[in-house]
């Protein structure tokens, strides 16, 4: 891989979820940034307004490389949430339901969720599994 404009397809085709990512028309509030400077290409992580630069480099296929890696080692860039309710019970059938489709998945319950401290319950699914729920997501995600 060459290019910014290359490792942004990349990202869309394979399902990276652009919440946390800054790249080409995907603008993310906070978390990585890839992005060319000048004449210097920058990857780095964007927070409360401020850039921390994890790598730069006048290298352009340098940098996409190395933004690539990093990006690839972290799981939670490709995670998509698919499934958010307030029962225990729909948690574990949405959970039986991906096992059936042979989907790997995460739950990520937030506890004292709400004033009267209930559970959220959370599942996410990873890349490209993402094109297979959008009737799940329909059946599963509730308003919190």
């Amino acid at each position: 891989m060459k290019t910014i404009a290359e490792l942004e397809k990349y990202l869309e085709e394979e399902c990276y979820s652009f919440y946390a990512i800054t790249i080409g028309k995907h603008m993310a509030p906070e978390g990585f940034v890839i992005k060319q400077d000048g004449q210097e290409y920058i990857y780095g992580y964007s927070e409360r307004g401020f850039l921390r630069t994890i790598k730069a480099s006048e290298s352009e296929e340098e940098l996409v490389n190395y933004a690539l890696k990093d990006l690839a080692s972290y799981k939670w860039n490709r995670a998509h949430l698919v499934a958010r309710m307030w029962s225990e019970y729909e948690a574990a059938e949405a959970e039986r339901e991906l096992s059936r489709m042979h989907i790997a998945f995460e739950r990520n319950d937030v506890h004292n969720c709400d004033m009267e401290h209930r559970r959220l319950c959370r599942i996410f699914v990873f890349g490209r599994d993402i094109l297979r729920l959008s009737d799940f997501k329909r059946k599963y995600i509730q308003d919190p």
